[in-house]
Parts: C-alpha cells; structure tokens; sequence
C-alpha cells in the first residue's frame, strides 16, 4: 500500500507505541503521547522502592518507532468527523491541530479515585515514573523524619488497592522499609505498610487459592492487610473507613484502580462502561479505531478483552498487520486472543499467578514474571543493564 495515507495514533503506551512500531514505513505515521517514552509499568513498583533505576525501565518512543513522526503533547481534543487532534505541546509550545486519514484511540486508562474526598489532594498516585519517584522520596523523607521524632505516624505507609498494582507495591515497599530501617536507623524505628481494600482478599482476579497464596506472601513480608472495608475519605494526617475507623499515617498512596480516559466519553460515539465500542477489527467507525484500555475489543471467544498490557500489545500487533490490508479494502479474521496468563511479583523473588491455566507461586512463579516482563522491555541494551 502506498506510504500517502496518514494514520494518527494518539496515545503511547504500549498499545499505541506497539502500533507504530508494527506499522513501520508502511504508512504515513504520527504518534502523539504525553511523554516521549515508553514505560515499562509492571517494573514500576521496583523503581519505587529503589531497586531498579528508572532510566531502565523507559524506552525513548523514537528509537521504538523510527518510522513513526513523535509528537509529545497532551491531547487536548479530537474531532472523530474531522480525524484530527488538538495538542498542547510542553512548556507553553502552543496548540496545534494534527489532521489525517485514519485515527486510532490509545489513550490508556487514568486512575480512578470513585468520588471519594480527598484522594486527589492528599493521596499519591501510582501511574508513571515521577509517581514512583515521588512514593520513594516520600517514604525516605518519613525515615529521615524518623530519626528525630518518635511520631508512629511517619513511618507508616498505606497502600489502598489489593489488586496487582497494589500488592506489588505493598511488598516492595515492605521490603524496602523494613531493610532501611534495621541498616541505617536501629530497632527504634518500626515501619509499617498496610494495604486497604473493600474487597475482601487481596488480588481478586486470581483463583482463591492463589490469592490465598498472595495473602501469606505479603505478611511474610510483614504487610499487614484491612480488607472488606471501604475508605471514606483521606486527608494530611491519613485516611477514615466508612465505619468511622482511622488510620494515622504520613503516606497514602491509591492504587485502587484505574478507569479509561475521559476523553473517550467527548468523542461522540459509542461507549461502555467508559470504553469505546469496537467490532471484531476494532473498528469504532468509519474512520476510527481503539485499542487497549481505553476499548471494548471483542477477544473472540464471546468476551470483551480486558484491560491490561497483554492483551493491548496484541490488539497492536494485530492492528500492525492487518490495518493496512483493511485500508487497501481487503478482508481480514477477526482479532482472536485468550489470555497465556496472570502473574504478580510479592517481593524476595516470590510471585503467584496461573500459567496457561496452571497455578504457580514461590521463585518458579517470579521467574517467569520477570522473565515475561524482561522479554517486553524494548531494545537488548535496556534488558541487560
């Protein structure tokens, strides 16, 4: 197919990012994105807690996509009739209007903080590189803090979410802590990491057994754990149930879940539950297609592709071979894709998940996970440093 026709993807996670990658030269191809690279995000917990630098687990977009023209800048509007897309570039760059042939939705989940009070003020989010450096700062700076002031509250830290984000960085966090705090500051600081959900076990998306298994590795890990109890509110000083309980800590981070972004409710065209609406080649209309969190891909098997990683690194490569077929006018299969698995990493080479339908936990389960996500880090330098 010729190179004339223009596609925009807005969005560069690791949908959009796969996309561009895949679709090479064999089309004209802009992708917009927030930042300039792709983050590894399964890592980020590591990076939060100071075992991994952050450099390596970020990938420049251009050396991703060499093909592709990258325009960083946060997506301000897109006009689904018009195919085109509002952008203002970083440090008062100005706004500009990218048009083109063919839009494609990948603009990713944000987090979700369900309406309750004071998340967006006095909780820390868990979402990208500067959240994880934040996490660690702050987690330092209440050590520090320690060392002077008998104060329980500064060393203690609340995760809110049991689910993968949220356990994963419970674990780290525990580890991380409890490890500083025996080398550097002595038996007179006792660090605390407690993890908060309304659910009542900790990541939920895994058989019972397995989240049985989750559960032991985190006190292992000497997280303490308050499930089955919603959040009220949070403020400065911590958060409050429901019930009127209190938790006093120095450290609230949510990792309570995510929603698709909210610009996909502006675009005019169909929705659910805040997720576009595609067919079986994620088309959402003539001139519009949608891919990762943001989409409702059916996965054909009779079922809506959830959102994670793995299934938006799919529809990508999917989209990446068959996109310039469609746009030639020819036929293609429907996007088909069963999950290989789940996997979660608690901390001290542990994890627990199933595989190909098999439970694993313990090193065998960490090994594959890092093994996984090694596999997914872009560029051979990246995966050995």
């Amino acid at each position: 197919m010729s190179g004339n026709t223009h596609v925009l993807i807005v969005g560069g996670g690791y949908g959009g990012a796969t996309l561009a990658h895949e679709l090479g030269d064999e089309v004209e191809v802009t992708l917009i994105s927030d930042d300039n690279f792709l983050l590894s995000t399964p890592m980020l917990a590591e990076v939060a807690a100071g075992y991994l630098d952050p450099r390596h687990i970020v990938t420049p977009l251009r050396d991703l996509c060499p093909h592709a023209h990258v325009i960083q800048g946060r997506v301000d509007s897109v006009d689904v009739d018009a195919v085109s897309v509002t952008v203002d570039g970083p440090l008062g760059a100005g706004r500009r209007t990218i048009s083109g042939d063919v839009l494609v939705i990948a603009l990713g989940a944000v987090p979700a903080d369900f309406g309750i009070d004071g998340v967006a003020e006095h909780a820390l989010d868990f979402k990208t590189i500067g959240d994880a450096l934040a996490i660690r700062n702050r987690v330092l700076a209440a050590l520090e803090g320690s060392a002077v002031s008998d104060d329980p509250r500064l060393t203690r830290t609340v995760v809110v979410g049991a689910g993968y984000s949220g356990a994963e960085l419970a674990a780290a966090l525990s580890d991380f802590v409890h490890e500083a705090a025996e080398t550097y500051f002595g038996a007179s600081v006792r660090p605390e990491v407690i993890l908060v959900d309304a659910v009542d076990r900790v990541t939920p998306a895994l058989s019972e057994r397995l989240s049985d298994a989750a559960a032991a590795q985190l006190e292992e890990r000497k997280v303490e754990m308050r499930l089955g109890t919603k959040v009220a509110s949070v403020d400065g000083e911590g958060l409050t149930f429901e019930g009127g309980e209190r938790i006093d800590a120095s450290t609230v981070v949510w990792a309570a879940g995510v929603r698709p972004n909210p610009l996909i409710e502006t675009l005019g065209l169909p929705t659910e539950r805040g997720r576009l609406v595609t067919d079986g080649r994620m088309r959402a209309s003539e001139s519009v297609y949608a891919l990762g969190d943001v989409a409702a891909v059916p996965d054909g098997s009779g079922s809506v592709s959830p959102p994670t990683a793995q299934f938006a690194v799919r529809q990508a490569r999917y989209l990446g071979t068959n996109l310039p077929r469609m746009l030639a006018g020819e036929t293609v299969s429907r996007f088909r894709y069963s999950t290989l698995g789940e996997l979660v990493s608690l901390g001290h080479h542990n994890a627990v998940g199933r595989i190909l339908g098999l439970p694993v936990s313990g090193l065998p389960a960490w090994f594959l996970w890092r093994s996984y996500y090694l596999l997914q880090v872009p560029s051979l330098f990246r995966k050995a440093r």
